[in-house]
């Protein structure tokens, strides 16, 4: 949260809060690219300068929108603010099917490429540790992995299988098939993000299926 007073009472919290909301939105319907501090400004009723004060800096508040964005999907899944990776385990007692989470996660992504050009555009940021998207993504990407592995694990522990390659690895595979997805995707939107990341995952869910069969 930015140093300034206003952002650390009650008032200056909600503030912050109707900031990031209208930014979210904003961004969503209009799109990144043509997403201006003035808009955002205009939305809350107060000065650009005044919704900086907020936020350290125009990257801190965009990867606080990512945040928000987050936090949304979370508590889609878990009904809590707090990420927690065995909030999926009752997706794993449903009979778990990985290519519906991709399904649900993707379909989503492609109602709101705002929020998924605001994404790219971040990452490539990433790359520089003083930038607060480093932060971001570093531990984005270190739940993402954890919630995969835990998600795998259950699901090889309820059909007796073990993975033919490590956790890790799948969990890295499928952060590449998502975010390259989302490239391709932004540059021709034509492309059937959704089926194509479901068939890729199929195809790691059938691999798993085969170590288990090998070994027999």
């Amino acid at each position: 949260m930015a140093k300034g007073s206003r952002g650390s009472y009650p008032k200056g919290i909600a503030k912050r809060k109707e900031i990031l909301d209208a930014a979210l939105h904003i961004i969503a319907v209009d799109g990144f690219n043509h997403t201006t501090l003035a808009k955002i400004s205009q939305a809350v009723q107060i000065s650009e300068a005044g919704v900086l004060h907020y936020f350290h800096s125009l990257d801190d508040l965009l990867v606080e929108v990512l945040k928000e964005r987050d936090i949304q999907d979370v508590m889609n899944y878990g009904n809590t603010e707090i990420p927690s990776v065995d909030m999926f385990d009752k997706v794993v007692d449903r009979d778990w099917d990985p290519v519906k989470l991709i399904n649900d996660i993707t379909k989503k992504n492609m109602l709101t490429p705002g929020l998924v050009e605001l994404y790219a555009h971040m990452s490539v940021k990433a790359s520089d540790q003083s930038n607060p998207a480093y932060t971001y993504f570093t531990e984005r990407g270190q739940f993402e992995r954890k919630m995969v592995g835990h998600l795998v694990e259950q699901y090889s522990e309820v059909h007796k299988s073990q993975p033919a390659v490590s956790v890790e690895h799948i969990a890295r595979i499928m952060q590449a098939i998502l975010d390259g997805l989302q490239i391709q995707w932004l540059v021709d939107n034509t492309l059937d993000m959704d089926q194509i990341a479901a068939e890729a995952f199929d195809m790691l869910s059938i691999s798993i299926k085969k170590s288990e069969t090998t070994k027999d």
